[in-house]
């Protein structure tokens, strides 16, 4: 099973779910209303291996999908998700390492600029890796990759964001971040 925390839209979900039918897509936002299009689609003409759910990464620590997942994707997080996944909020971070199961792996694209008025961060970069390697440790995660992300993988990651990224030319540093549970 794949999760996509913070799906927004959910399009990615359903291109993945097309891309991998053989696996289950699950695409988690606390926002209901942001994936409620791609769930209709996904329910009136499929893909049929695309879910949604309307859930906080908080709330994951305590849910049926604990230790359920092969791979976590968490793809330009923003508030409590963005604290979480650079280890600022322990209540999302634990959400999100609670869903992956044994020899699974997370996989994040993330980037901050001062601009983005995060709370305890004015930028993201390669000092903060001891307290993101620290912090997903803690939750049983090992960081195994934590490196400026290239211009294909964040055209991949099929986010409503890397293509306002890309329409603007804008110059922000994207980081990549690759976790395993052993």
């Amino acid at each position: 099973m794949v999760v996509d925390i913070g799906t927004g839209d959910g399009r990615a979900v359903l291109d993945r779910a097309r891309a991998e039918p053989a696996s289950l897509i699950l695409g988690v936002d606390a926002a209901a209303a942001a994936i409620a299009e791609s769930s209709r689609r996904a329910a009136r003409r499929g893909p049929p291996n695309a879910i949604f759910l309307a859930a906080g990464a908080e709330a994951l620590a305590e849910s049926v999908l604990a230790a359920r997942a092969d791979l976590v994707t968490v793809t330009f997080p923003w508030g409590s998700l963005l604290r979480g996944v650079l280890g600022l909020d322990e209540a999302a971070l634990a959400g999100v390492a609670a869903v992956v199961a044994a020899g699974g792996r997370v996989e994040v694209l993330a980037s901050v600029v001062p601009s983005d008025r995060v709370e305890g961060l004015a930028t993201f970069d390669a000092c903060r890796e001891p307290e993101i390697r620290r912090a997903w440790a803690e939750c049983g995660l090992h960081l195994v990759a934590m490196r400026p992300a290239a211009a294909t993988e964040i055209a991949r990651s099929g986010s409503a964001w890397a293509r306002r990224l890309r329409a603007n030319g804008d110059a922000r540093p994207v980081w990549h971040l690759e976790l395993c549970r052993p």
